[in-house]
């Protein structure tokens, strides 16, 4: 007797906002947000133990996959 399974879906990449805890070349204190896939969302975590999500800010895009910088918070987001 042959069982049939569903076959998985291939789940869509989550893209969340993070923000971060930095310093500028000169030496200021910033707090740094990015749109992030789960990859560089890892590596920040591991650069950086103040790294924490942004409530209910999800997008279409990795902002490191696209070349794009991660931006001061409150800056806004890029178009």
């Amino acid at each position: 007797m042959r069982i049939d399974r569903p076959i998985p879906m291939k789940q869509q990449p989550h893209f969340l906002t993070i923000c971060w805890d930095a310093v500028t070349e000169d030496g200021t204190a910033v707090t740094l947000t990015a749109r992030l896939c789960k990859s560089h969302r890892q590596l920040i975590a591991l650069q950086s133990a103040s790294a924490r999500g942004v409530r209910r800010q999800f997008g279409e895009s990795c902002d490191l996959c696209h070349g794009r910088e991660p931006r001061p918070l409150g800056a806004g987001t890029p178009d």
